[in-house]
C-alpha cells in the first residue's frame, strides 16, 4: 500500500507545469463561472460536502499559479530551526498555505480534502516535518490543542478512521513504530530505538550525526547533491549563510560529488545564474488569513524573512539546480 507525496518544491516556478496537474492526473485548472474542474481522475466530480457542488479548481494567478516555496528555504528551516514552533510557523505560513492557495477552489476552503491533491501535499509535509525530526529532536511536540497547549501525553481521540485512536501522541511521533508503520523514499529510515521523553536530540540518543540526507527538503538525489555543492561554494563569499544551513557548513571537507557535477559549476554562464534565481513565495492571502485565525503580522514576518534569504542566496555565487 502506497500513498504518493507530492514534493511541490520541484514545482514551485511554475506550478501551473507540473506532471501532477495534468489531464491525465489530477486535473488542471477549472472551467466556466463556477471553476468546476473537468479533467483529471476527479473531472466532472460532484462533491456533496458541504454540498452538492462540482469540484472546483481556480489558480490564483489566472491560467497560472504563483511561485510556491523554492527548496533551498525548506532546506534552511529544517536545518537553522531548532525547535517545532518554529518550524511549524515557517512550514505554515509557507508551504503549506501555498499549495493550497495556488490551486484554489474546494483547495483553499475547510472542506480542501475533496480534492485528491489533500492527501498527496499532506503527505509531503509529514516528510518534511520527519526530515526536520531526524535533524533536531524527533519528540518535540507544541502548539494549541483542545484543552490548552498540546502535549506528548495527550490521547488521540477515539475515531473508526484513526488506526491509533487512543493512544497517547508520544506513541506515534517516530515512523517505523507502533501503529506508525511506513517511511519515506526521500528521508531516513526509523532510529534504532525509539527515543525517550525530554528534549535530548535524537542525534545523541542514536550516538551519531543527523543524515545529511535530512538536510534538504528536495526529494531530488541530484538536485540535493548540487545543492549542497553549490551552498558549501556560496559560503566562502558569504559566510552569513552558514547560520541558514548549519547542516551542511558542519559536513567538514568537501564531499565527494560527481566532478562533472563540479565542471558544469565552474563554466555556468551568466545567463543560466540569471535564470536560476530564487522566487519570492507568493504571500498568503487576507482570506487564508482570517480562516485559519493567523496572526497577520506574524505570518507577515514570516514571509518578509523568506524574501530576505531568497536575495541573500540570489546575491551570492549560489545557482539553484531545482
Amino acid at each position: 500500500f502506497t500513498v504518493p507525496y507530492w514534493d511541490s518544491t520541484r514545482d514551485y516556478r511554475s506550478p501551473e507545469s507540473s506532471p501532477i496537474l495534468r489531464g491525465t492526473t489530477l486535473g488542471g485548472n477549472g472551467q466556466g463561472s463556477n471553476r468546476c474542474l473537468r479533467d483529471g481522475i476527479q473531472g466532472s466530480w460532484t462533491m456533496g460536502f458541504p454540498g452538492d457542488h462540482c469540484l472546483r479548481r481556480a489558480f490564483n494567478n489566472g491560467n497560472s499559479i504563483l511561485p510556491w516555496v523554492p527548496a533551498e528555504l525548506i532546506s534552511s528551516y529544517i536545518q537553522s530551526d531548532r525547535f517545532i514552533s518554529r518550524f511549524r510557523e515557517n512550514i505554515e505560513y509557507g508551504i503549506h498555505g501555498a499549495v493550497h492557495l495556488g490551486l484554489g477552489g474546494d483547495a483553499a476552503t475547510r472542506f480542501a480534502p475533496n480534492d485528491f491533491f489533500f492527501f498527496m501535499h499532506h503527505a509531503n509535509i509529514d516528510r518534511l516535518w520527519w526530515l526536520w525530526q531526524n535533524t533536531h529532536n524527533m519528540l518535540d511536540y507544541n502548539g494549541p490543542g483542545t484543552n490548552g497547549e498540546a502535549s506528548l501525553s495527550d490521547v488521540i481521540p477515539q475515531n473508526n478512521d484513526v488506526s491509533f485512536g487512543g493512544a497517547r501522541a508520544a506513541s506515534v511521533m517516530v515512523l517505523g513504530y507502533n501503529s506508525v508503520c511506513f517511511a519515506y523514499d526521500s528521508a531516513p529510515g526509523p532510529p534504532a530505538q525509539y527515543p525517550g521523553t525530554g528534549n535530548t536530540p535524537n542525534r545523541l540518543i542514536n550516538n551519531i550525526e543527523p543524515s545529511a540526507l535530512a538536510f534538504s527538503g528536495a526529494s531530488d538525489p541530484a538536485g540535493f547533491g548540487l545543492e549542497i555543492m553549490r551552498m558549501r561554494r556560496a559560503f566562502t563569499e558569504d559566510s552569513s549563510l552558514k547560520e541558514y544551513f548549519p547542516g551542511v557548513a558542519a559536513i567538514g571537507p568537501a564531499r565527494e560529488i560527481d566532478t562533472d557535477l563540479e565542471k558544469n559549476f565552474d563554466e555556468c554562464t551568466c545567463k543560466e545564474r540569471k535564470a536560476k534565481k530564487l522566487l519570492y513565495p507568493a504571500p498568503m492571502s487576507e482570506m487564508w488569513i482570517s480562516m485559519h485565525g493567523f496572526d497577520a503580522q506574524r505570518v507577515g514576518q514570516i514571509h518578509r524573512d523568506a524574501c530576505l534569504l531568497v536575495d541573500k542566496l540570489n546575491n551570492s555565487t549560489y545557482v539553484s539546480p531545482y
